[in-house]
């Protein structure tokens, strides 16, 4: 039995949805175990999709081990918006950073006890240190790192214990759409496509089903608090599918429940997608081949980094939070924007083959 180590960052839930997949593949393969560190809601997300969709697997209970833990910290919002609270930010990382070495520690007794074979991290830096200095191989999943993010907020010395851990990878994964910055960064890192959960083709024709009009899905994704205005969208022309955080009103708006796990097939079920530039929703919108309209947050490098890459492959336009007031203008400038599908690779079997030796 080969025993894997996943540490998923809990900024949100676009680090976990691209490994499930990931983990999923593994799992098929009765002499593997993984053991999953991330904290509840994400470990929720993946126990929920792993035990319905591999329900017949052998010895699955044993072999997918969940451990609850706080891994990570990312960028702090200020409550009602998208934009990131500074001090917020800066007391963060020092809290966190000065944590590294007990967390380091914790990981090598999580290693021992399972004996793990190998280590994957996205974008978790600390679990990386604790495999070079175990001599355990390990992969980091990357389409950015927190160094791109926080070196335009922070003083260099708060950033030095993430520069260290990110070196500590022994391979790394770049992603399509992995940043410019991130690749020059690891420019021997491995090449891969996207990774995303498959679409449920019969789910979203029973979701196309359902609706009368035009469906357009709109989603800010769930590292924030949501945004404080409403948005009114009555009588336009549109069937609106909302997840948690938008507070949208009007006769043709449909509140998804809030832990929904299978967005990604309302996202294929829609003719527009309004949305957050997180990485994995990009993702499941160009494998979708959906128009998207993305919002802009300036102060994020991430997010900017994102959108100059979809703008210049025609996938989708930029919008800010203030046109979502404007609803029916957006989405008149999306149906007119030309927008072209794009040919990108669903990669998550390959990426599981690469981590486990499989694909020589």
């Amino acid at each position: 039995m080969k025993t894997y180590a996943f540490y998923i960052s809990n900024h949100g839930f676009g680090h976990i949805m691209r490994n499930i997949p990931v983990m999923s593949k593994m799992l098929e393969s009765e002499d593997t175990r993984i053991v999953l560190v991330s904290d509840t809601q994400q470990l929720c997300a993946a126990r929920k999709y792993i035990e319905h969709y591999m329900k017949g697997i052998t010895g699955l209970n044993e072999r997918f081990i969940c451990i609850e833990q706080e891994t990570d910290y990312g960028t702090p919002v200020i409550a009602g918006t998208l934009q990131i609270d500074r001090a917020a930010l800066e007391r963060g990382v020092q809290k966190y950073t000065a944590s590294f070495e007990k967390r380091i520690e914790g990981a090598k007794e999580i290693f021992k006890k399972y004996g793990v074979c190998c280590v994957v991290c996205d974008i978790v830096p600390w679990a990386l240190t604790a495999s070079r200095e175990t001599g355990i191989p390990s992969f980091l999943m990357a389409s950015f790192t927190w160094i791109d993010v926080f070196e335009e907020y922070l003083d260099k010395e708060l950033i030095v214990p993430y520069i260290k851990c990110f070196n500590d990878a022994d391979n790394v994964l770049l992603l399509s759409l992995a940043n410019e910055p991130t690749r020059k960064r690891y420019p021997d890192g491995i090449q891969v496509g996207l990774s995303v959960r498959p679409f449920n083709c019969a789910k979203a024709r029973q979701i196309r089903k359902e609706m009368s009009k035009p469906v357009v899905f709109i989603s800010i994704g769930g590292s924030n608090s949501g945004l404080k205005d409403a948005i009114d969208v009555s009588g336009l022309p549109y069937e609106f599918i909302v997840t948690s955080g938008i507070r949208m009103t009007g006769e043709n708006v449909h509140i998804l429940p809030q832990g929904t796990d299978d967005t990604h097939n309302y996202v294929a079920a829609s003719d527009f997608c309004i949305s957050k530039p997180g990485w994995s929703t990009l993702a499941e919108i160009l494998l979708a081949g959906k128009p998207a309209a993305l919002i802009g947050r300036p102060d994020i490098a991430e997010d900017r980094m994102n959108i100059k890459m979809m703008k210049e492959l025609n996938a989708a336009i930029e919008i800010t939070v203030g046109d979502l007031q404007n609803m029916g203008e957006v989405l008149e400038r999306l149906q007119n924007a030309g927008i072209q599908k794009q040919k990108f690779t669903n990669d998550y079997e390959r990426i599981a083959a690469i981590i486990t030796g499989s694909n020589k």
